[in-house]
């Protein structure tokens, strides 16, 4: 009986023996690598005016002003308009003029040439409809290139687009200006409608400037201070040297 206990442990101890798999170590502290840096903790995308300097954000509001005031000049009809017997007799704007029939309260309004001898509109007129709407247009995307810049936390990293942002608010301010000199330089003034405008007993005005012209020289100058504001943000920078 021994025996057989003996032989069978014998062979027991005969048989080969498995391979045990070892736990593997485990790994304390070992910094796994970064695939996308870009979305980590300190670059993590917050939009907010404290990420911007004081420059930037006054241009930003500057830019907002020119805009109100151009989209104002633009739509409304006061560029220009005329006085005769203490009371307004034409005022004009870029898409409409409008005068006043035989001194009474009834105003007609409509075309440029609703009145002048040669049909059409004259090129100078033409010209300042064209820019006004090109100023809208041009001031939607400076208006949202210079919030981004103003409230992006990673300025640095679009530093190509920055100088795009530069171009679109000097173009804000170079267009208003163009529109001030052509409507000026081009505009007959007293020829514009060839009544007796004169009075003895009257302080008559045949042509004068109305709110809308000044606000386009606002508009122009508040475009071209945002600019001023922008560049100077740039050259004070780490980025500008």
């Amino acid at each position: 009986m021994a025996s057989s206990i003996v032989s069978g442990s014998s062979s027991a101890s005969n048989q080969p023996r498995g391979y045990s798999v070892q736990p593997a170590e485990k790994e304390v502290d070992k910094p796994r690598p970064t695939m996308t840096p870009f979305y980590d903790e300190d670059t993590k995308i917050s939009f907010s005016c404290q990420n911007s300097t004081l420059p930037l954000k006054l241009s930003s509001v500057l830019l907002v002003v020119s805009f109100i005031l151009q989209v104002i000049s633009v739509g409304a009809p006061y560029w220009s308009a005329g006085w005769r017997r203490d009371k307004m007799s034409w005022y004009e704007g870029v898409w409409m003029t409008c005068y006043r029939a035989d001194l009474d309260n009834k105003w007609i309004c409509g075309a440029y040439d609703y009145s002048n001898n040669k049909h059409g509109v004259p090129g100078w007129y033409t010209f300042c409809q064209a820019m006004g709407l090109i100023s809208l247009v041009v001031f939607l995307p400076a208006l949202l290139i210079n919030f981004f810049y103003t409230m992006h936390p990673k300025m640095k990293m679009f530093r190509g687009m920055r100088f795009f942002n530069f171009v679109l608010t000097f173009v804000t301010g170079l267009v208003p200006l163009l529109m001030v000199i052509v409507w000026i330089a081009g505009h007959p003034m007293k020829d514009r409608f060839p009544i007796p405008y004169r009075d003895k007993d009257y302080d008559d005005e045949p042509f004068m400037i109305h709110f809308c012209f000044v606000f386009e020289i606002f508009a122009f100058i508040i475009s071209f201070a945002a600019f001023g504001l922008e560049v100077h943000d740039y050259r004070k920078s780490d980025y500008g040297n």
